[in-house]
């Protein structure tokens, strides 16, 4: 806290000094900064357009290429020959020469075609598949062979087996100029792989500009990041035989605002026409591809480095450097005065850290300034510097702690209480100190210290170590309570040893001890919830308390009880004797209501126990209206 309070000051002295030289700063600063960002962005957007323009022409050249290859291929008289007599050795031989050759010379290095003489598919000299009429998968060959077009272009992509997005170039083979498709020749290029050239001659996008490729419905086509190109796999909505859907990074979800504005923007493009805009200090161009009929988008954020290059910014740096200066020599003589109190809290904060009280610090807002070890131990975050700065009731997932500190900081001035809660199953006793600081921070200090020994001592019973009657009357009370706040049944169990007097008179009172003892250590284990409490009341008399738990539940333990004691056998003390003891129980269950008191629960258990006696004990007996 005090470090807290030291760092403050210095922060203030930090503060003062800056708002001293401000205006000087500042006044320079803007002037400089506006008339350099003008040239910047001047000289910027010109080397924007020039980067996408190469890019685009790149595109285009290397698309073209590709499409006069499959084209040729598609119209060479021996390729037309070799599918009309595929059969026929000497052409089949040649024909495959001249499509391995072509593949050579594209992208993919592969050459896909087909026949309508013997309806198969090939890739290079490889058979694929047989062209079946009915496949729909097949639709597109009869597409392309029949097409009027000189070539097509197709893009689709692959999930069930490669995972990515290809690019077809078909081009149909037919009888002569102008006559009838006999075949199909085309190459499969792996899209990103293809456009990988526009992105890998650039290895610094936040000098030359990052490039993105996209379609007319917004999606991203080509980047340096393949992942935002081949999308997600996921079951298509409402499918039921496992269909799956591509899902598509989309431009307006990856740049938001500035996407969507290139969205609106692009439907109005003209082809060879481009659009370029700056926004949030960013560039973006838009060209239009016509052969894909996509979009090249260059972004690249305005390079203020720039500023380095220019003299006038060594002039502007050494003027700033003298006002650093005296802002450093003002803030180090001013930190020299503060040192001993520095002294002091490390101190302070050692004897803090080193204490076994949970001890907190909060603001007006209660937000944590200083926390000690021990009580950072018991949040979310374990750390004392994790927790500094946050909300203090979030740090806790325990309900019963986050109970006890906000009834803490509801409290005005000075506080003192006990508190119970439960942690990890276990029952700690807390003793609560708190109260306002009126200092500059106007918060709160809260010491806890745990006093469960201490506590336990008084509430547990010596001989049995099980909860005496003082430990009874707290817990009946919280539990009535909370049962009666979310509407649950408490069951209660009151249980007396059968003829204890006239055992303890046969054996004495060390044999008497130790039937005790033995029958105690059932009762423990009825006791299976960390909720549950066995208590000894006094003399030979025990008690269970059992929240939310239903008569029918409370009876189903009670009988285990009566029977585990039945079957007990205690060794007599110096012989080999054994002796044993019975227990006779009542059981009383109620669902708490406001106009019932907690003792209610116990007077019902001592009737049915007396009822219980009266029959003839070794009994359980509870009353026939409870459950």
């Amino acid at each position: 806290m005090i470090r807290r309070f030291n760092t403050m000051i210095k922060h203030k002295v930090a503060v003062f000094s800056a708002c001293f030289f401000f205006f000087i700063l500042a006044s320079g600063s803007t002037v400089f900064l506006h008339l350099m960002q003008q040239f910047i962005i001047s000289q910027s957007t010109k080397e924007v357009m020039q980067f996408a323009e190469n890019k685009h022409i790149r595109l285009q050249n290397r698309l073209t290429r590709e499409i006069d290859l499959t084209v040729k291929l598609a119209e060479s008289p021996l390729i037309r020959r070799f599918f009309l007599k595929p059969d026929d050795p000497i052409l089949k031989r040649a024909g495959i020469e001249e499509i391995l050759a072509y593949g050579k010379a594209f992208s993919s290095g592969i050459v896909s075609w087909g026949c309508d003489a013997d309806g198969r598919y090939y890739e290079g000299d490889t058979y694929l598949t047989t062209y079946d009429p009915d496949n729909p998968y097949h639709q597109w060959y009869p597409a392309v062979r029949d097409q009027k077009e000189r070539f097509s272009l197709n893009i689709d992509y692959d999930y069930l087996v490669a995972h990515t997005t290809y690019l077809h170039i078909n081009a149909p083979v037919r009888e002569s100029d102008g006559g009838r498709g006999i075949g199909v020749v085309g190459n499969r290029i792996r899209l990103n792989t293809f456009l990988s050239f526009l992105y890998d001659a650039d290895p610094a996008p936040i000098i030359n500009g990052e490039l993105y490729l996209f379609n007319n419905n917004g999606e991203i086509t080509g980047a340096r990041d393949s992942a935002l190109v081949e999308g997600i796999t996921a079951q298509a909505p409402g499918a039921k035989d496992g269909a799956m859907k591509i899902k598509k990074f989309l431009i307006s979800d990856h740049f938001g605002e500035a996407g969507k504005k290139i969205l609106s923007e692009v439907r109005r493009l003209e082809s060879g026409a481009h659009f370029f805009f700056i926004e949030h200090n960013t560039q973006y161009m838009i060209l239009h591809i016509a052969p894909l009929n996509w979009y090249m988008l260059v972004v690249r954020p305005i390079a203020f480095s720039l500023l380095l290059d220019n003299p006038i910014t060594a002039v502007f740096a050494v003027m700033m450097g003298i006002i650093f200066l005296i802002f450093i020599v003002f803030n180090a003589y001013t930190f020299n005065l503060i040192n001993p109190l520095l002294t002091l809290t490390g101190i302070m904060d050692t004897i803090l850290s080193i204490t076994p009280n949970l001890i907190t610090v909060i603001d007006k807002d209660r937000r944590v300034i200083y926390m000690g070890k021990a009580m950072a131990t018991m949040t979310a975050f374990k750390q004392s510097k994790a927790c500094e700065g946050k909300q203090l009731l979030d740090l806790f997932d325990n309900e019963d702690i986050k109970g006890m500190i906000g009834d803490v900081v509801q409290r005005n001035g000075y506080f003192e209480s006990i508190r119970k809660v439960t942690i990890n199953g276990k029952r700690t006793f807390f003793k609560i100190m708190s109260d306002d600081i009126l200092a500059a921070i106007q918060g709160k200090f809260i010491l806890i210290t745990d006093i469960t020994a201490t506590m336990m001592y008084g509430l547990t019973d010596p001989l049995t170590g099980l909860a005496n009657r003082r430990n009874f009357d707290q817990c009946l009370l919280d539990e009535w309570k909370r049962a009666m706040r979310d509407r649950l049944p408490v069951s209660f169990l009151m249980m007396d040893l059968d003829l204890f007097k006239q055992y303890n008179d046969t054996y004495g009172h060390p044999q008497g001890d130790l039937l005790l003892k033995t029958v105690a250590g059932i009762f423990a284990r009825a006791a299976k919830r960390p909720a549950d409490l066995a208590v000894r009341m006094g003399g030979e008399e025990f008690a269970l308390l059992l929240p939310n738990t239903k008569c029918t539940g409370a009876l189903k333990v009670a009988e285990w009880i009566r029977n585990e004691v039945e079957k007990t056998r205690v060794p007599l003390a110096g012989t080999e004797e054994v002796t044993s003891i019975t227990v006779s129980i009542g059981v009383a269950c109620m669902f708490p209501s406001i106009q019932e008191k907690a003792e209610e629960l116990v007077l019902r258990a001592d009737r049915c126990l007396y009822e219980a006696k009266r029959q003839g004990r070794n009994r359980v007996v509870s009353l026939p209206q409870q459950d």
